[in-house]
């Protein structure tokens, strides 16, 4: 008996795939994509076609694009914290991506952006910039309590 050819990725199929990279439960994308099934059958029914292997190569392209487009690396906090440490307060508007909150009142608008210490300091710690910490370990009661049981067996 020959194989069935699998047919490529239709609209719907393609629909659950994003939905499902976007958060939304499988029963649920499959349901919302426009399949009839609903509950136990959509959860069912989702869990099958995630398991196709064209089905499963696209949610795997999908979500390694989410990654990518989500990265946020070692380069990427350096280069915001020498933001926070170089950006005058005044400069820092409601839109920007140093405002880390904004409050209106009778008065004007607050805003408030991290503190230029505290990232000073993290950057330091992350550069690798701060003289490393001396530790003092005192062993000498725990040599001697392990002595005494060795030489006690």
């Amino acid at each position: 008996m020959k194989a069935k050819p699998e047919r490529p990725l239709n609209d719907r199929m393609r629909r659950v795939c994003e939905l499902v990279v976007q958060g939304v439960p499988a029963g649920r994308a499959y349901e919302q994509a426009g399949y009839n099934a609903r509950g136990d059958a959509a959860d069912q029914n989702a869990s099958q076609l995630l398991r196709k292997p064209k089905v499963a190569v696209y949610l795997t392209s999908l979500r390694h694009a989410a990654a990518k487009n989500a990265e946020f690396g070692r380069d990427d906090l350096i280069g915001f914290l020498v933001q926070i440490i170089k950006t005058p307060v005044s400069e820092v508007g409601q839109d920007s991506r140093l405002a880390q909150r904004v409050k209106v009142d009778d008065t004007g608008m607050v805003i408030e952006m991290p503190g230029k210490m505290l990232a000073a300091k993290q950057l330091a710690e992350i550069m690798g910039w701060n003289k490393p910490a001396e530790v003092k370990v005192d062993l000498s009661d725990k040599l001697s309590d392990i002595i005494g049981r060795i030489r006690s067996q």
